[in-house]
Order: structure tokens, then sequence, then C-alpha cells
């Protein structure tokens, strides 16, 4: 157990000094303050750009008939298998075996 703990700890310690010298090779080389110029090396700022609008809900499609239909016969059986489940008489079948033959009942 200690093992695996230290080797999880020697793993975390070599992970971050790799990342640390990543981001050394990676930083670019600043100006000196004491130039009133602009450097035409300096870094550039990240664009902002805008993410697309969220669709609203009022855009969302309607469920059909046969759909909402369909949504209330499932949520029958549902609540037939709680019925029969608290009462202990699901006869050894399991939700996908009742709610399948619930189904077929339309």
């Amino acid at each position: 157990m200690m093992k695996t703990f230290l080797r999880g700890v020697a793993a975390a310690a070599a992970l971050t000094a790799f990342i640390a010298s990543a981001n050394a090779q990676t930083a670019q080389p600043q100006a000196p303050a004491s130039t009133s110029q602009p450097s035409a090396t300096a870094p550039a700022k990240p664009s902002t750009t805008a993410k697309p609008a969220a669709k609203s809900s009022a855009a969302k499609k309607q469920p059909s008939k046969a759909q909402m239909a369909s949504r209330a016969h499932m949520k029958d059986c549902a609540a037939q298998w709680q019925k029969a489940k608290s009462a202990h008489t699901t006869g050894g079948k399991t939700y996908k075996q009742f709610s399948s033959e619930c189904l077929k009942q339309q």
C-alpha cells in the first residue's frame, strides 16, 4: 500500500518537473522595460471570439402526437412496475422484461 502511494507521489513529481521544463522552453524572452517603443516581437493578445448563441427552447421542435402517446404509455408502464415491485409481485422478471411486455399491450 505504501509502495503504491510512493510510486504515485514520485510519478506526480516527475510529471510536474516535466511540465515545468516544457513551460520554461516555450516561454518567450521579454524585452527590457527601458525601451519606450513597442517591440515587434510582443506576444499577441488572445482573440476574444463570441461563442455561438445557444438555441432557445422555443425553437425546439415539438414532439408529435404519437411521440407524446408513447411517452405517456411508457410512464404508465413504469408506474405499474413500481406498484408490482413494491407489492413483490414481479414474478422474478426484470424491469426490461416487464416493460417489454407492458409496451406490447398498446
